[in-house]
């Protein structure tokens, strides 16, 4: 015979069910938001946190098990590792390949590159750091060239920048041990596009470098042929501009 208090138990284990299945269902939807909407980096923290919220409850109940101290701890734990994995897993990149050269030393030694968007919208004046070294003075051996695709062209525009040091305020002469870093920079790059780009050493001791961090911005620039927009974004104290305009080339 069914006592009264195992009759509420009994609701009250249904009811957690029924509750568990819903917010489990919203949690699910939402994340599959994840891979229909554009993926910025706000959409994925917005929608990560959501379906958090909604499966907390899933959680808390340890997902239908007896619920303890120890397991509550142990979901949470669990759904923490998840979410980080899965934002790390979605979040939108800029890929540059390969990630590592060497040159031998070799005059006007090149290598080629592909940088592929990640991102379900445009990104705009893409900026690649590559770490030459300390106090190597290498600003006259490297050229980069950024492959063309089909954008309006600017009259003057600069496919690389060199740069030196850390901005302390406006010095602007080259200091000893300074870092130094190759600065490529691309106009734009549609969603999920690939664009190519060369760097070229003059040639002398053998060198090792490999691509930092790209940064970018949401908003183009004008792309009028009779402007241009030239700098660098970052802690730097002072660069060396590669200009280049009607297919002339000056520093």
């Amino acid at each position: 015979m069914v006592t009264k208090a195992g009759e509420r138990r009994e609701e009250r284990e249904t009811q957690s069910r029924i509750k568990n299945g819903i917010a489990s269902c919203g949690a699910i939807v939402i994340g599959l938001l994840l891979f229909v909407l554009p993926r910025t980096e706000a959409w994925v923290i917005i929608d990560l946190s959501l379906a958090w919220l909604l499966s907390l409850y899933c959680v808390w109940h340890c997902w239908g098990l007896s619920p303890t101290w120890r397991k509550r701890l142990g979901f949470i734990v669990l759904h923490v590792i998840f979410v980080i994995g899965l934002s790390y897993a979605v979040w939108p990149r800029i890929r540059v390949s390969p990630t590592r050269i060497s040159f031998e030393g070799y005059p006007n030694e090149t290598f080629n590159f592909s940088v592929r968007s990640e991102r379900s919208d445009d990104v705009y004046d893409v900026q690649i750091p590559f770490l030459i070294g300390y106090n190597k003075h290498l600003d006259n051996k490297f050229s980069a060239k950024v492959t063309p695709n089909g954008d309006p062209q600017q009259r003057i525009h600069d496919d690389y920048n060199y740069c030196f040091g850390k901005d302390d305020g406006g010095v602007h002469h080259v200091l000893p041990n300074e870092r130094e870093v190759l600065i490529v920079r691309i106009g734009h790059l549609a969603p999920f596009e690939v664009r190519s780009f060369s760097i070229t050493y003059g040639g002398g001791k053998k060198l090792e470098t490999n691509p930092g961090t790209p940064s970018f911005i949401a908003e183009p620039y004008s792309y009028s042929p009779m402007q241009a927009t030239m700098g660098v974004r970052g802690n730097y104290r002072i660069c060396k501009f590669a200009i280049a305009t009607d297919g002339l080339v000056g520093k």
